[in-house]
Order: structure tokens, then C-alpha cells, then sequence
């Protein structure tokens, strides 16, 4: 028997969330090695980018042809969205700790329910309103503001978190519209394909370090060769769990998926634990689970008024 949508939807958000909380680790582990993190995201774009343009090619060509009009907006959601959510994250956990960064990253939902407030003009209820405050106190327990004891934080890796946060919000929002007229996939791979010529643009691939691949990592506790963790970047930390998320999105909505990708935090800061040793504080963790708290108040009663009262 079938799955119901919105339950299909949500496995399909939580198990994309679940891979890029374990891909943080992956990344930084690649980082530390040597890759600078601009030329990490411009690789990880660039190849998936090829992987998915070539499955198209093969099983769903007419999805590849676009107006200007198309172009445009493609664009835009592959600079802004794609690059710019996946850029920013990585400059951001090579400077604070992965748990931080996406704490302050999924504060985005917050962002989305300004937007359709005042852009769409879609009502909140007043329990959205009452989040916002509170959210902003756990973000303030997260960095520290209240603790005079706390680890000076990389004001540069916060600020690389902000910009990851409004560009996952940004994300978020076009991708509802433009998976109504193409497949999760198609969306992904022409926004990637987009993001791949402008970082080209930016960083020429002549100048690529391909010799900083070439080690390995002792990060699991055995020797793993770097362009293997490379590669685990790009498929199961970039393809799998964007297209699951496009696809998770179209069943239930840009709402419904920023909620459930909140796990992505817990999930990350445990495996950062583990493995790399990221312990957060008390303060910290209290401050996180505040927000990711009040961000999911938000959004389900955020979802249910606008059932309950469309606008």
C-alpha cells in the first residue's frame, strides 16, 4: 500500500537532513586537510551538476529546455540558493563549530514566515509572532551573549552562518515555485548547472588544487582517501539529499520541509561530537534546542492556520 504524500514527503525531508547533518563532518574533515572551502562548494556543484545534467540528458530531456525567462530565474536560484547556501555553510564550519553554524542557519524558517507575511501577504498566527522573540533568546544563548565564560566564537564564521541562513531561506522559497513546472531533479540539476558557470567564472578550474585531493584522513579512526571523501561530498552530501529535499518540498510545501530539516542540526552536532571532538556547552545546546524549538512552533502553527483560514 501506498504511502501517504505528506508522510512520503516528510521521510523524504528527514532522510535528506539526517545525510547532510553526517556531511558536515565529511566536509570538514576534506577542509582540514587543505581544500580551501570556496573550491570544496565550487567541486561539489560542478560534479553533481554533470551527474544530474547527464541523468536528464538520458531520461528526461524536454525538461532541459528553457525560455529566457527560465534562464533568469534559474540562475538566480542557482547563485543565490544552491551556491550560495552551500558556500557560506562550508566557510562558516571551517571557523565555529558545525553544531553552531546550523543553528544559526535553520533560524531561516523564521525568515520564510516574514517573507510570506509581508511579500505574499499570507496571515500568521499570532503563535509565529510569539516564536520570534524566543528564538532569538536560544540564538542568543548559542553565541554566548549571556555567558561571559563562553568560547570566543569567529565573528566571521557567524556572519558566514547569517548569509547561509537567507540563502537557505531564498532556497526554500523559490524551490516550491519552480518544482511546479519541473521534477525535483530537473530543478536541481539546471539550478546547479547555473551556480557550476558562475563559480567557474569566479574561480577558473586551471587554477584548481586538485594535489590537495591527493592525501587522506584519519577522521573515522582509519585511513580514508581524501578524493573518496570528496566524492561522498558530492553524491551522498550534495545529489541524494537535494533532490530528496526538492522532491520532499513539493509534497509538503516549503513550510512542512524547513520544519522537518531541523534535524539536521542535532544530527550534525552529534556526529561532530563523536567524531571530532565539537562538544557544546550546556548554554549552547539549551539555546539550540530553543530555537529549533520555537522555529517548529512557528511553522506548524504558521501551517495550520493557513489551512484552517486560507488566504
Amino acid at each position: 500500500m501506498a504511502l501517504p504524500r505528506t508522510l512520503t514527503g516528510t521521510l523524504l525531508v528527514a532522510g535528506a537532513a539526517s545525510l547532510w547533518g553526517f556531511n558536515g563532518t565529511v566536509a570538514r574533515l576534506v577542509m582540514d586537510a587543505g581544500l580551501p572551502p570556496a573550491r570544496l562548494a565550487e567541486g561539489r556543484i560542478a560534479l553533481a551538476a554533470l551527474l544530474l545534467i547527464a541523468w536528464l540528458v538520458c531520461r528526461d530531456r524536454p525538461a532541459l529546455r528553457l525560455t529566457w525567462r527560465d534562464a533568469a530565474a534559474y540562475s538566480v536560484f542557482g547563485v543565490l540558493g544552491l551556491v550560495g547556501v552551500q558556500w557560506f555553510y562550508f566557510e562558516a564550519i571551517s571557523r565555529i563549530p558545525i553544531g553552531i553554524s546550523l543553528v544559526i542557519e535553520y533560524s531561516a524558517p523564521l525568515l520564510v514566515a516574514l517573507w510570506v507575511r509581508f511579500v505574499w501577504g499570507r496571515r500568521l498566527p499570532w503563535q509565529a509572532w510569539l516564536a520570534l522573540p524566543v528564538a532569538m533568546l536560544g540564538l542568543a544563548l548559542v553565541l554566548g551573549v549571556f555567558d561571559g565564560t563562553s568560547r570566543a566564537l569567529s565573528g566571521v564564521g557567524i556572519a558566514f552562518s547569517v548569509a547561509a541562513s537567507l540563502s537557505y531561506a531564498y532556497y526554500a522559497l523559490h524551490a516550491e515555485r519552480l518544482t511546479l513546472r519541473r521534477s525535483p531533479v530537473a530543478v536541481l540539476g539546471i539550478g546547479l548547472s547555473f551556480g557550476t558557470i558562475a563559480l567557474s567564472v569566479a574561480f577558473p578550474w586551471w587554477s584548481f588544487p586538485w594535489a590537495d585531493l591527493s592525501g587522506s584522513s584519519d577522521g573515522f579512526g582509519i585511513e580514508l582517501p581524501l578524493w573518496g571523501l570528496f566524492l561522498w561530498v558530492v553524491v551522498l552530501g550534495t545529489v541524494v539529499p537535494f533532490a530528496m529535499l526538492l522532491a520532499g518540498v513539493k509534497r509538503v510545501g516549503a513550510d512542512g520541509a524547513t520544519v522537518t530539516a531541523m534535524i539536521e542540526p542535532i544530527v550534525a552536532g552529534a556526529i561532530a561530537w563523536a567524531l571530532l571532538s565539537q562538544a557544546l556547552s550546556l548554554s549552547e545546546m539549551v539555546g539550540g534546542l530553543i530555537v529549533l524549538a520555537a522555529v517548529a512552533f512557528a511553522q506548524i502553527s504558521r501551517a495550520r492556520a493557513e489551512t484552517t483560514y486560507p488566504s
